[in-house]
């Protein structure tokens, strides 16, 4: 993404974001909250339109492709939206339905569903109504309803929102298998435990780009101990000030720059 900036009611919730996401990436988006993440978001999967800037797929600006690229894109709202009184199969089935194209032989798209049970670690609760399920396993089913259609690029908000660190980091391992398989993965998350787990971490603040790099970097370039200690040091001073600080570093030359100039962009 290139200059990314979103108004609403006149209001300034995003402001020049500019970070590139490579194929089979995982990336982190955190940040206080109210810091845009979930604006960001929405505006990386179409269904907003930024107001400046641009949303970047593969070197296509999104809102001048949104046919081209509807099913290579899934999108996991953070609150759920599967019907609670259906077997975990049977709402994926529904969704295979939609997604899928109508002319798919029935065996065809019943194999692609066992397939999506199988890649979120659900096959064996496959007949459990969905109202039965741990927050984590409802959040994996949900996410199997987006695999249907192999997408190239998924985004999940606040997958792991309200789980302990265990299903947490099953979560992350799951997004990290699915990278590996080619889709690229970006996150919305307040989680900090299974960072090391991510390819890319994105920082905001106050709807500015205040970091982004490596996992490993992020503790460094705080001055932390810990992840945790990120958030207490954007409050000690103003999201301007961290977005100077950080473009005079590094990590912007290297991971905002450098992927930009080298056609980086294949991911917003």
């Amino acid at each position: 993404m290139r200059h990314v900036g979103q108004r609403v009611a006149g209001r300034q919730l995003l402001s020049g974001i500019t970070f590139s996401v490579l194929p089979g990436e995982t990336a982190g988006l955190l940040g206080p909250s109210g810091s845009g993440k979930s604006t960001l978001l929405r505006a990386c999967c179409g269904l907003t339109r930024p107001s400046d800037g641009e949303i970047l797929l593969d070197g296509q600006v999104l809102h001048q492709h949104r046919a081209a690229w509807r099913t290579r894109l899934g999108y996991v709202p953070q609150d759920d939206i599967l019907h609670t009184g259906l077997t975990v199969r049977r709402a994926v089935s529904y969704a295979a339905r939609l997604r899928l194209p109508a002319t798919l032989p029935a065996a065809e798209r019943e194999a692609v569903v066992e397939r999506a049970l199988r890649r979120v670690g659900l096959s064996e609760r496959a007949d459990v109504r969905i109202a039965r399920l741990s927050g984590g396993q409802r959040k994996r089913a949900s996410v199997a309803g987006e695999l249907l259609a192999s997408p190239a690029v998924l985004f999940l908000d606040e997958p792991t929102s309200g789980q302990d660190p265990h299903l947490e980091a099953s979560m992350t391992a799951l997004f990290s298998d699915l990278a590996a398989s080619g889709t690229t993965v970006v996150v919305t998350t307040h989680a900090m435990a299974s960072l090391d787990q991510l390819d890319l971490v994105v920082v905001l603040a106050a709807g500015q780009l205040v970091y982004a790099g490596p996992p490993e970097a992020l503790l460094e370039h705080f001055r932390v101990r810990a992840y945790e200690g990120v958030f207490r040091r954007l409050a000690e001073d103003d999201a301007l000030t961290w977005t100077q600080r950080f473009r005079q570093s590094h990590l912007y030359r290297t991971y905002v720059l450098d992927r930009l100039r080298g056609g980086g962009e294949s991911s917003p």
